[in-house]
């Protein structure tokens, strides 16, 4: 027999005291910048768009792409290793 339905909320408060910012550049001029896609319908072609309005609005230097392969996962840490190693700024998006 059901007695009833428990509903639960997922949400939680955000907590800003412990939560850091990562360190900005002055400029983006001449900076390496990693492209990060999520493995989501259109997320590479999201984020070469952006990459070609950043660079002609702020000269972005090279790209380097990558995909993560699946959404539903976090990014493989050797993934995170190598793109941090080899630029200085990555930017990630999901599709659909």
């Amino acid at each position: 027999m059901v007695e009833g339905i428990r509903v639960l909320d997922p949400t939680i408060d955000a907590n800003s005291q412990n939560s850091l910012l990562a360190i900005r550049p002055e400029s983006l001029n001449g900076l390496t910048v990693g492209l990060l896609a999520n493995g989501k319908k259109n997320s590479v072609e999201i984020l070469q768009y952006v990459y070609e309005i950043l660079k002609d609005d702020h000269g972005l230097g090279a790209v380097i792409e990558d995909n993560k392969g699946n959404a539903s996962r976090p990014c493989p840490p050797d993934l995170l290793e190598k793109l941090a190693n080899q630029c200085d700024v990555i930017i990630t998006a999901s599709g659909d």
